[in-house]
């Protein structure tokens, strides 16, 4: 049964891997998407500047300024203190800008649940 997390860590390993990389080649329509955003409203969130000044250690952070609008309603508790013309700026963006961002985490996600079904089969299932 070892097997079973075996093969859960070497997935979890895998979408990480790939999950990182992917931000990395996408970085070219993060900057795009960054430029969309300062040319409507004339700057660029602080959190986001802080993030890519920290490399692929915040490369997911740097984009969920732009991620959460598209998960969340307006007014949620995530998005509570973005201004309403950001919230609806960011949703109103065109698939194609997107798309990527959406690929980005869900592949983060994947990663979240093959690490926490590792941990689950690891930690509880077969020590018991």
């Amino acid at each position: 049964m070892k097997s079973v997390t075996a093969i859960l860590f070497i997935l979890f390993v895998f979408t990480t891997i790939a999950a990182f990389g992917y931000s990395t080649l996408k970085n070219k329509q993060h900057l795009q998407l960054c430029d969309a955003f300062r040319e409507k409203f004339g700057f660029l969130p602080g959190g986001i500047t802080i993030a890519q000044a920290g490399g692929i250690f915040l490369t997911f952070q740097k984009d969920l300024f732009f991620f959460f609008p598209l998960i969340v309603r307006k007014g949620s508790f995530i998005v509570r203190d973005m201004e309403s013309e950001h919230y609806d700026f960011i949703k109103d963006l065109p698939n194609e800008m997107i798309k990527w961002l959406k690929v980005k985490f869900l592949l983060l996600f994947i990663a979240i649940i093959f690490f926490i079904s590792f941990l689950i089969f690891d930690l509880l299932i077969f020590k018991s």
